[in-house]
């Protein structure tokens, strides 16, 4: 949203103070290249299985911070009648915080119910980016064939690359952060995710 409507109050920048939108509280990433030997040194099966190259890259991560808000207008939303109808409600009972399973994200996380509406003229006191959504595990792949030409352009030859890639290896549904505006039927569910299994070929040459 623009012209500063995710700020409840300008006059109270500490009643802003929360997580970055892009803090990841725990991450570990893994890479690897792997020249895959053949025990063939010569000959039609050396050309075939010799020269190939893997290459992984692995990230498992905790969930990106959101906030919970109604994008309602007064007297159901708009709780301060500022007239930006970006309003955070009062904390709920369980606190500002919560541990969730996909399966949660996926049924609802939350309850509309589960967050009291603050008095009208007032401010919710539950504060920017306190719930953290669903965490990331993925695993990108590709393969690399290098075969030399010796007969091409040039005294040294060229080398031809054929390569395979694939983003998101095991196909696992990483899911998005779920709605977090109170006025939605929809409050409380992941209802998107990331990127899916994608395969790429390519062919490349250089001299």
């Amino acid at each position: 949203m623009a012209n500063g409507e995710r700020i409840q109050n300008v006059a109270n920048i500490n009643g802003q103070w929360g997580r970055a939108d892009y803090d990841v509280r725990n991450r570990l990433a893994l890479d690897s290249v792997w020249e895959i030997p053949t025990p063939f040194r010569s000959g039609f099966l050396k050309q075939v299985l010799g020269n190939w190259r893997l290459s992984n890259a692995a990230i498992f991560q905790s969930g990106l911070p959101f906030t919970v808000y109604t994008s309602a207008s007064y007297p159901s939303g708009d709780y301060n009648a500022d007239g930006y109808n970006y309003d955070q409600p009062n904390t709920p009972t369980f606190g500002n915080s919560i541990s969730a399973s996909r399966s949660d994200f996926l049924n609802g996380v939350f309850n509309k119910s589960d967050f009291p509406v603050t008095a009208k003229g007032q401010q919710g006191n539950l504060g920017r980016n306190t719930f953290e959504g669903p965490g990331l595990a993925n695993v990108n792949t590709n393969a690399i064939k290098a075969i030399h030409i010796p007969w091409s352009i040039g005294h040294e030859g060229a080398t031809l690359e054929v390569r395979g890639e694939i983003a998101n290896l095991f196909n696992r549904v990483n899911l998005t952060a779920p709605t977090s505006d109170l006025s939605s039927a929809l409050f409380g569910k992941s209802t998107g995710q990331r990127q899916t299994r994608t395969v790429q070929l390519g062919m490349r040459i250089a001299f």
